[in-house]
């Protein structure tokens, strides 16, 4: 049996569906054996202050109410503001530690702490959302080597490819941020980019039709109508390459375009092709259906708690 990838998410959890989806597939991977999921890091702001307790939730649905949820400590000028499409009523409804996000664990200190305590080169990051809590970390003095010695990879799901400009990288002024983290990065640790022409095709959610009551079958309700419209995959297909790779139970998934990402103060990016280049991103080596497939099977797997 393989050793379980140690998963560090970070997410942004805001207003689309996506993220939720995202990290309820990877508690389904944990439950199978395949990751295990050492802790959240929130970024970004929610303005009704309770993203965080939507992390929470899933991870009680999964039966995982331990594992550390910490926020961004970035300020209302410093990242972007948005109101969550499903945070308040997830926080009404559902079972979560109770805690607001002013409440919640410094993410940078989370990400030291954890980082701290791993093997070295034994943990895969997973960000889904903006990468400040990334560029906070590698702008402490100790980050950039406790990164280099301490992670394996990095999925980052960011950039359009072969050049572009994306929400993730370039919303409300986050390109500095961006580029600042990504020039920061270890040329060590191999990054790769799931770009928004991927996700964009792998169209996942309205199986949650049929699903019992659950945070994310709420979320997919509440994010523009995602359970019946369906919604991109583009945080799925982050989490499913950092787990699965490449390859899996015999089928490749993706091919990877090797070279390096460059990334403008604006968030723009531009691939810049090298077969011995240290980074890549993702293109699909399926249909997109295929993987849409496989991906929202995941995502709607109950807890194997229930079956306990």
């Amino acid at each position: 049996m393989h050793t379980p990838v140690q998963i560090l998410l970070d997410t942004d959890m805001l207003t689309d569906c996506d993220d939720a989806g995202a990290l309820a597939m990877l508690h389904v991977l944990a439950d199978r054996g395949e990751a295990k999921i050492l802790g959240v890091a929130v970024n970004g702001i929610d303005s009704h202050g309770l993203h965080g307790s939507v992390v929470s939730a899933i991870n009680y649905h999964f039966g995982r109410p331990e594992i550390p949820v910490a926020m961004s400590p970035r300020g209302e000028e410093q990242t972007p503001v948005k109101p969550s499409s499903y945070s308040s009523s997830i926080y009404e409804n559902y079972p979560h530690d109770g805690l607001r996000d002013a409440e919640r664990p410094n993410a940078v200190e989370l990400y030291h702490r954890l980082l701290s305590e791993a093997e070295d080169h034994s943990v895969t990051i997973v960000s889904i959302g903006f990468l400040s809590n990334i560029a906070d970390l590698l702008a402490m003095d100790s980050g950039p080597a406790l990164v280099a010695r301490k992670v394996k990879g990095i999925t980052i799901m960011g950039g359009a490819y072969p050049s572009g400009n994306e929400y993730n990288f370039d919303f409300s002024g986050t390109g500095p941020t961006t580029q600042a983290a990504l020039e920061a990065w270890p040329e060590t640790v191999p990054i790769t980019f799931i770009g928004y022409e991927l996700g964009e095709r792998v169209i996942t959610g309205t199986d949650y039709q049929a699903a019992p009551d659950s945070p994310m079958r709420r979320a997919y309700e509440l994010a523009y109508d995602s359970i019946n419209r369906g919604r991109p995959s583009w945080d799925q297909v982050a989490v499913f390459h950092a787990v699965r790779g490449l390859h899996s139970n015999g089928c490749t998934w993706f091919n990877a375009i090797a070279g390096k990402n460059r990334i403008s103060a604006t968030g723009q990016n531009s691939w810049q092709a090298d077969p011995s280049g240290p980074d890549a991103y993702l293109e699909l080596a399926v249909s997109a259906d295929e993987l849409a497939s496989t991906i929202e099977q995941l995502m709607v797997t109950p807890p194997a708690t229930l079956s306990l």
